[in-house]
């Protein structure tokens, strides 16, 4: 028979390994891009898929923007923009939005066709718990607000990423 100092000790052991377990959460939350083509047009939404047990707050969507080609701009590109969302995405639903509107914008508002590299970072919270979820890089062609083709891009990804962008 074992003496008690060996008994807790592995009573201890078990505790702290079954707590650090239950601390952390696998978060099923998968963000991403895609064009909605409706009357004609084509929209660049981003889809954010709650595939999880528990709802998900999200607050923004931060979008980044580099080798801009674009011909003629009516405002100074930013190549960065920031989405607001501020919204729950319930257990086992989705949330579809436009990020057109900011795109446009970070590009300096061009007008006719243009194109450039696009990152996404989804800012999410479950609990008191915040994290970020980063989608991959896409060659992205607009005309104006409406999106014209979205391929990704893997191999662009060290180019197109800054190397210490904090969210």
């Amino acid at each position: 028979m074992l003496g008690d100092g060996v008994w807790k000790h592995r009573l201890f052991r078990w505790w702290r390994k079954a707590g650090s377990e239950s601390e952390h959460i696998e978060i099923k939350f998968a963000p991403e891009l895609r064009i909605n083509r409706q009357d004609g047009g084509g929209s660049l939404d981003l889809l954010l898929m709650n595939n999880a047990g528990m709802t998900v707050w999200v607050e923004e969507a931060i979008v980044g923007l580099t080798h801009l080609d674009a011909i003629w701009q009516t405002s100074i590109p930013t190549g960065r923009a920031r989405h607001e969302i501020r919204q729950n995405v319930r257990a086992n639903e989705s949330l579809e939005l436009s990020l057109a509107g900011a795109i446009y914008d970070a590009a300096g508002r061009a007008q006719g066709r243009y194109s450039c590299l696009i990152f996404v970072v989804v800012r999410c919270r479950v609990g008191e718990e915040w994290f970020n979820k980063a989608l991959d890089t896409y060659k992205l062609e607009m005309t104006g607000l409406k999106a014209r083709s979205l391929h990704r891009s893997r191999w662009y990804e060290k180019k197109a990423r800054p190397s210490d962008h904090s969210v």
